[in-house]
C-alpha cells in the first residue's frame, strides 16, 4: 500500500517582498548609474584629447609635406599684423555653425582681426581630407590647389547630418564628442607661435610655442578668454571642461 506523500504548498512574494526587492534595485541603480554616467563621460573627454591630438599632427604632417599651412587665400587674407594668427572658429556662410543637438547654444569664437572672413574648422577638414567644398560664396581646395598630392591626412569618420565626433557632409564642420566645433588658430605669419587665447589671465603667457593650436570647448559649450582656463582656479567656470591640445 502506498504512503500519500504530503504535499508542499508553492508559495509566491508577499507584498511586502516585492517591495523590499524593489527597493534594493532601486538603491543599486542609485549607486550604479553616476558610476556609468561618470564613465561616459570621461570616455567623451579623452576621446575629443584624442581628437585634438590627431587634428593638430594631420595639421603638421601637411606643414612638413608642402612647407606651409593648410589655409585659403581668404583666410590668409584676413590676418594683420595685430592678430597675425587666424582662428578657425564657429561662424561660415553668415552664421553661426549649427551644433549637433538642435538649439544647443554655445559660445561664438571668432577670427579677432575685423576681417569680414569667418570660417570654422570645414576650411581645414576640407583641405586635409582632399575634397572640394564652397564655403563662404569660395570654392575651397578646387582642382586640389590646396592639396596637389591628393592625400588624406586625418582618419576620422563622416556623418550625412551633424552627428557628434564627426565630419559633416553637410557643412564640412569636425565636430568634438559632445557636437560643438573644434576651434583651431594657426601660425599664419610663420613666427613658430600663436597668440595665447587666453593671454591676459594671470599666468598665462603670451604665446604658445607651435604652428597650431586647438580645443574643445567641453560637454557646455562655453569658453570664456577672460577667465583661467584650466586647473583649480577653472573650476566652477565655463572653462572648467575645456580640453586644449597644448596643456
Amino acid at each position: 500500500m502506498n504512503t500519500p506523500t504530503p504535499s508542499r504548498e508553492r508559495r509566491g512574494f508577499t507584498l511586502i517582498e516585492l517591495l523590499v526587492v524593489i527597493a534594493i534595485i532601486a538603491i543599486l541603480a542609485g549607486l550604479l548609474l553616476p558610476a556609468i554616467a561618470g564613465v561616459q563621460k570621461n570616455a567623451r573627454k579623452k576621446q575629443a584629447a584624442t581628437q585634438l591630438a590627431n587634428l593638430v599632427s594631420a595639421i603638421t604632417a601637411y606643414q612638413t609635406k608642402y612647407s606651409r599651412l593648410p589655409a585659403s587665400n581668404p583666410t590668409r587674407q584676413a590676418i594683420n599684423d595685430q592678430f597675425p594668427d587666424f582662428t578657425y572658429g564657429t561662424r561660415q556662410d553668415g552664421g553661426p555653425v549649427a551644433a549637433s543637438q538642435q538649439n544647443r547654444t554655445f559660445t561664438e569664437v571668432l577670427n579677432r582681426s575685423g576681417a569680414p572672413w569667418q570660417v570654422s574648422n570645414a576650411e581645414l577638414m576640407t583641405i586635409l581630407l582632399n575634397e572640394q567644398r564652397t564655403i563662404n560664396g569660395q570654392a575651397i581646395n578646387a582642382g586640389n590647389q590646396l592639396n596637389p598630392q591628393q592625400e588624406i591626412f586625418l582618419t576620422v569618420k563622416s556623418d550625412a547630418n551633424r552627428a557628434p565626433d564627426r565630419v559633416s557632409n553637410l557643412d564640412g564642420v569636425f565636430r568634438d564628442a559632445w557636437g560643438f566645433p573644434f576651434i583651431v588658430i594657426l601660425d599664419l605669419d610663420y613666427d613658430g607661435k600663436v597668440r595665447n587665447p587666453f593671454f591676459g589671465v594671470p599666468g598665462e603667457r603670451e604665446f604658445i610655442n607651435a604652428p597650431v593650436i586647438a580645443f574643445s570647448m567641453g560637454a557646455d559649450g562655453q569658453v570664456n578668454f577672460a577667465l583661467a582656463p584650466s586647473g583649480q582656479a577653472a573650476k566652477g567656470t565655463p572653462n572648467a571642461d575645456n580640453i586644449y591640445s597644448w596643456k
